[in-house]
């Protein structure tokens, strides 16, 4: 284990990649901490007046110096002064360069061709490199809002911020990816923090739009198709515990039986008014009968009865229970950081079998590496381009995991998703061909079932083949060994005994051995006490830290109608296949990567385990406040929604003036006083005069809007594409763009069994008479029950 002191760990899959970070704030600083945990050398160029993330305080509380936030951004690496670096010397020394520039303001150290071995420059901003305006940390409210974020967390009429900074995080993850990804080329990439990695807005737009809602045809097709399995089922969100708060999941039919039980309740299961049809309509009566039981109970009672059973539960975690998690201790994933602060803080992302990770990082202060930087130091290895026909093989569903494969397929990569009918990834939906708006073709009638239609799983999965593998049966297993056997890449992210209670895991442990990538995404990780968690979005933003921030102050914990968790570990997951590659393309060996999709979301909210040990307290719930602004809110105006951003006193005494000028009331709060003022104006009128005044105001996007306003459209982040049962629909891109150019996967997602005989001849060589046998024996080609085979190409 030992002490990381900003140099590479040896062993770490980027040791010997050198990265020059020149961005501040929180996006960019994130990448950087990103590949310093994987073992880059991150060298953070800090400006004289330091880097403004040094004063943002995580809440409203007391605040030491510097912040939290920034120690979490920034430990592990090395800092020089700009002052003692010229950009050229940086620049021949760097394989990677961080900026958070937009493209008007790029200076010498986003002047890549001025050197004779240009570096990957990464560019992340809040609104996209050819904006006019960059952002800063303070446009996280309205970051969330133009995104369409902010609208979809509405809950009882009322919009609540993500809290922290979750988009800037969230682009930061993207920036890592894309750096991983164009390493090799000699190009620009740009990330956004909203909806993926070109701009903020972007990035956070693509973590809402995948899955909450892809947005195509009309509302009654959005409604019969697009509705989540986690929408509108009870029990759900945050319930009262004797001390705390827990998260049941009514996801699946047993979830419900199955606490029944528990709550020594089973007539409930028969009571009318709890059917699954009309539990929802019920919540509160339903909540007013088994309050109490959750009350006599603390949340560890309530989750170990849940793992016992098989019922699916979660604690909502504050950052002070990471600090003594048992599940959290034994997986190694909070350590010490030494130098300019003390205390507790993240050191590891993920797991990776026969590694060790630091125990404890440096954060240094400014300019303390001014000696060690030496700028013509030769490179210690070769940037590694990850190779077009990349063979991958996907045992996913839902979100997390088939994003993994979704970005791989957008660098070239032939991802194969293994899929069986008697299980279908419950984001395929089923419903009839009738519901979907265009003409189900000669072959079959209006009344057919299609599991090939879905608006989410054709957006996640463009670019993929589908088999079908039955991995039940001996021979389909058989199948299953051998395509891995072929590939370069598993992904698996169902429960941590999937591949054991099927007698597959030894097999791809010796596929590791000789050079195979695989990741596995459980809730908890695959090791740790707690680790049979079912991995249901509500339940990780409990155990991940967002429930106990998220919502009203006044409230204690809460959890989003979204299934952001998943949003969060599909980029945090695809930077750890590109590292693993990068590191075999380099000659090392294959990698067994354990990810926990908790862990990935403490790391973005990792600011308050930092909090947490140096003032003994977790981060204060903020509702939709901007941390550091003299105020920031969200206002109804006549015609819709606003949000803004208050940043200083100045403003706020010429936002005052404004309101007295025009009628406002004086005399109470700020935002109370700009509430009963827009109340009665449009948003256009609302905005316009807050901006004259100073503040920062933007309108609360819907996603419907972004979807069809041609917002999305005008920054390259949707995709026209032709599916053989959907028809020609337009889907959300990936918030990245190479040299220019937005990722695009070829190809619309595949239709059950589409490719099985295809890939199996491809890879395996398998004859026509082994197909047929085995379609035969079902352990390949079965199809969903009640769906109609298609024809295959």
């Amino acid at each position: 284990m030992g002490c990381m002191d900003n140099a590479a760990t040896p062993h770490a899959p980027l040791a010997g990649l050198r990265v020059l970070e020149v961005a501040t704030g929180v996006a960019g600083p994130y990448a950087g901490r990103l590949l310093a945990m994987l073992g880059a050398t991150v060298v953070k160029v800090e400006p004289a007046e330091g880097d403004p993330a040094r004063t943002i305080p995580v809440d409203g509380g007391p605040q030491v110096s510097p912040s939290p936030l920034f120690v979490h951004l920034n430990a592990g690496k090395r800092s020089v002064g700009a002052e003692s670096i010229t950009p050229e010397e940086g620049l021949a020394w760097a394989d990677v360069v961080l900026s958070d520039r937009v493209a008007r303001d790029f200076g010498p150290w986003e002047d890549t061709g001025s050197v004779a071995d240009p570096p990957m420059l990464v560019s992340v901003t809040a609104w996209g490199t050819g904006h006019d305006d960059p952002g800063s940390p303070s446009d996280e409210l309205l970051v969330q809002a133009a995104s369409g974020l902010l609208a979809a967390t509405e809950q009882d009429g009322q919009l609540w911020r993500f809290p922290g900074w979750q988009s800037q995080y969230l682009a930061g993850a993207y920036a890592a990816a894309a750096a991983l990804a164009g390493l090799g080329r000699h190009g620009r990439a740009e990330v956004t923090w909203v909806g993926a990695a070109r701009s903020a807005v972007e990035c956070q737009a693509a973590a809402t739009l995948y899955g909450v809602t892809a947005p195509h045809g009309d509302e009654r097709e959005e409604e019969v198709r697009q509705a989540g399995f986690q929408t509108n089922t009870f029990p759900s969100g945050a319930f009262a515990c004797a001390d705390g708060y827990v998260v049941p999941g009514t996801v699946r039919g047993k979830d419900w039986t199955t606490q029944c039980e528990l709550y020594g309740r089973p007539d409930l299961v028969l009571d009318p008014r709890f059917s699954w049809r009309d539990r929802w309509r019920n919540r509160e009566q339903l909540r007013a009968e088994i309050a109490d039981w959750y009350l006599a109970r603390t949340r560890r009672e309530i989750f170990d009865l849940a793992l016992k059973s098989g019922w699916s539960a979660g604690m909502v975690l504050s950052a002070q229970d990471v600090l003594t998690d048992p599940h959290l201790r034994e997986r190694g994933f909070v350590g010490t950081v030494s130098g300019a602060a003390r205390g507790p803080i993240p050191v590891r992302p993920w797991r990776v079998e026969n590694t060790t990770a630091p125990t404890v990082v440096r954060l240094a202060r400014r300019g303390e590496d001014d000696g060690w930087f030496q700028p013509r130091r030769p490179r210690s290895r070769p940037l590694w381009p990850v190779r077009n026909g990349l063979r991958v093989v996907e045992l996913t569903w839902a979100w997390a995991g088939p994003f993994v494969g979704r970005f791989l397929a957008s660098t070239g990569a032939d991802v194969i998703r293994v899929e069986a009918g008697a299980h279908p990834d419950g984001w395929r939906t089923r419903f009839r061909l009738r519901d979907l708006g265009t003409a189900p073709g000669e072959q079959h009638a209006p009344t057919d079932v299609t599991y090939d239609a879905s608006a989410q799983f054709n957006s996640l999965n463009r670019g993929k083949r589908a088999v079908s593998v039955d991995l039940s049966r001996p021979d389909g297993a058989r199948v299953f060994r051998e395509l891995v056997a072929a590939a370069d890449v598993l992904v698996v992210n169902m429960n941590h005994r999937v591949l054991a209670d099927r007698g597959l895991d030894g097999f791809v442990r010796e596929q590791v051995e000789r050079g195979l990538v695989h990741i596995t995404m459980p809730a908890l990780g695959a090791v740790g006490p707690d680790r049979a968690m079912p991995g249901f979005g509500m339940l990780t933003e409990a155990m991940g830290g967002f429930a106990a921030r998220f919502g009203s102050p006044g409230e204690g914990a809460r959890t989003s109608p979204t299934y952001y968790p998943d949003a969060v570990s599909g980029v945090h997951a695809t930077v750890a296949v590109l590292a693993a590659l990068a590191a075999r393309a380099a000659g090392g060996p294959g990698a067994a990567i354990d990810f926990s999709q908790q862990e990935a979301l403490w790391l973005q909210f990792g600011e308050g385990v930092v909090l947490a040990g140096q003032q003994g307290r977790s981060p204060a719930r903020l509702g939709n406040a901007e941390p550091g602004a003299a105020d920031a809110g969200v206002l109804s105006a006549a015609d819709g929604h606003l949000a803004y951003v208050v940043a200083t006193e100045q403003q706020a005494r010429a936002v005052r003036e404004l309101l007295e000028r025009d009628g406002g009331t004086g005399g109470t709060a700020l935002s109370e006083a700009l509430t009963a003022w827009a109340a009665h104006r449009d948003t256009d009128a609302v905005r316009e005069a807050l901006r004259a005044a100073g503040a920062r105001c933007v309108a609360v996007q819907h996603i419907r809007s972004l979807f069809h306003s041609g917002t999305l459209a005008a920054q390259r982040m949707l995709e026209l594409v032709d599916h053989p049962v959907a028809g020609k629909r337009a889907y959300l891109g990936i918030p990245v763009a190479l040299d220019g150019e937005p990722l695009r996967a070829d190809g619309p997602a595949p239709m059950f069994d589409q490719h099985t005989d295809e890939v199996l001849t491809e890879w395996l060589d398998y004859s026509p008479e082994r197909l047929a046998a085995l379609r035969g024996d079902a352990a390949i080609g079965t199809v969903p029950k009640g769906s109609r085979p298609r024809a295959r190409s």
